[in-house]
């Protein structure tokens, strides 16, 4: 009789610590859950498309945009993008310069470049 209280103890203990273990790693795993970040990066890095992503895991929706061509601005615009969206900016350029992109909001600033 102990032995079948000890055995049941046992499982009934790991299924409790494994769905336990389980549930954490999903919310862990949530990029929207307890986590507040945006990220900004090109379509494709390595070829001459400048199309670029912003991706918002924050609680922040405005953004605003600038294109630079070696520190002239080129472009710009702005919109809003909602928590776990991602927002597309699609245009073409042929230069031959250093291209910037930067991204505004609230008070945080990201950029990113290509040299050519």
């Amino acid at each position: 009789m102990k032995n079948k209280l000890i055995i049941s103890a046992v499982i009934f203990s790991f299924l409790l610590s494994a769905s336990l273990l389980s549930w954490n790693e999903k919310k862990q795993s949530d990029e929207n859950v307890g986590k507040n970040w945006w990220s900004l990066y090109f379509v494709e890095p390595k070829s001459d498309v400048f199309d670029f992503v912003i991706e918002n895991h924050s609680d922040k929706n405005n953004f605003e945009w600038t294109i630079l061509s070696d520190k002239e601005k080129i472009k710009e615009g702005a919109f809003e993008i909602k928590k776990g969206e991602k927002g597309r900016i699609n245009f073409s350029l042929s230069s031959d310069k250093k291209i910037t992109i930067q991204v505004i909001s609230g008070n945080e600033k990201k950029e990113i470049y290509k040299n050519f």
